[in-house]
């Protein structure tokens, strides 16, 4: 069955977001957003709030060819589940890991056109972007080792499957690679950064990122909207073609990071059953992940309402600007500052059984 991405899709993800956090018995701790408000100082959110959009180090040929591996990396942008393994592995995390294979296929020339994509098997995904796909084993005779295929040989098979599937599409629809898909859907979304996302959402399943649990449908879309805000911050300045004016409505794009962060904040508040998530090599069922990242949709609107009100019932002293504080930066911020010291051993909530975050 073909999907269909909801109308009016920033109050999709907002108003079933909300539904299911409520559904899911997560509290929004209010005078815990009012603290994080108020200790929040102008040095802090000017610092980590602000991001110029991903440039990566590499010389393109057109805006094309920057944008198809940009796309490339929000599309595969996955494997946080695997991290440990990943670490272990060759020493980077799961978004670096991206980060090292789109580059590999840009220095090494590697095709990406729709063809080539659907072409990619998962040993030749794991050497290009340095997964390791076998690891050795003891045996019952002592100094005798065996080769089996690694935990992290499954990150390899699911980025083979998007790839595989997004390249089948391209050719379908002829297109010769995902740059030139997003570049025509740019020029279709006509300034929209909803509109642009809904027609990435419409056609390559690896953005319908959604659940039907408990009989109704929780939007969550974090790839397709991170894509649009992504490329708006790198162009917007340059090429008026990404200069998206409704940017400042979009929700945040929910992975583990921005949920583990607020319930350390105290922000969200889980039930019993929610615990163990948040304890040190929590894993989740890819319906816990939903639950939990719907609640911090949810929570980082409750935070930007509440930053943004004005007069007497203003908190905290941060000059957001003329727009105010934005769900977009807000997600910014958080993802942050998870990276520094003092959060960066926070334990996270992992789900290997999803290629959404």
């Amino acid at each position: 069955m073909t999907f269909a991405c909801p109308s009016n899709l920033y109050a999709s993800v907002f108003g079933s977001s909300k539904q299911y956090r409520e559904s899911s018995n997560i509290k929004i701790d209010k005078d815990a957003i009012t603290r994080f408000l108020t200790d929040l100082t102008q040095e802090s959110w000017s610092k980590q709030s602000i991001a110029n959009g991903m440039s990566l180090p590499l010389k393109f040929n057109s805006l094309e060819q920057e944008v198809n591996s940009l796309a490339l990396v929000d599309i595969l942008n996955t494997g946080h589940g695997f991290r440990k393994e990943l670490h272990a592995g060759s020493g980077r995390g799961a978004f670096s890991t991206i980060i090292f294979g789109v580059m590999t296929l840009h220095i090494t020339n590697t095709p990406t056109t729709a063809e080539d994509l659907i072409k990619l098997s998962a040993p030749t995904v794991g050497e290009l972007f340095g997964i390791k796909l076998d690891e050795e084993k003891p045996t019952e005779l002592q100094f005798i080792k065996k080769l089996e295929i690694s935990v992290s040989y499954k990150l390899a098979e699911q980025l083979q499957g998007i790839l595989n599937e997004t390249g089948r599409i391209l050719k379908q629809k002829g297109f010769s690679d995902l740059g030139t898909f997003v570049v025509d859907a740019a020029k279709k979304a006509e300034g929209s950064a909803e509109k642009f996302s809904e027609i990435l959402i419409n056609t390559f399943p690896a953005f319908q990122d959604y659940s039907d649990i408990d009989g109704k449908s929780v939007y969550i879309f974090k790839k397709a909207l991170l894509l649009a805000s992504s490329l708006e911050r790198r162009f917007a300045a340059t090429e008026s073609l990404f200069a998206f004016t409704d940017i400042k409505e979009s929700p945040i794009f929910a992975d583990n990071v921005i949920p583990t962060m607020m319930t350390h904040l105290g922000i969200l508040v889980l039930p019993e059953n929610l615990k163990h998530t948040m304890e040190e090599n929590g894993v989740t069922t890819v319906e816990e992940s939903y639950r939990l990242r719907a609640a911090a949709i949810d929570g980082c609107r409750e935070i930007v309402e509440m930053a943004n009100k004005t007069g007497g019932d203003r908190v905290g002293t941060v000059n957001y600007g003329e727009k105010g504080m934005l769900n977009v930066d807000l997600d910014v911020y958080l993802w942050r500052i998870a990276k520094e010291p003092q959060y960066r051993q926070l334990p996270r909530f992992a789900c290997k059984e999803t290629i959404f975050f």
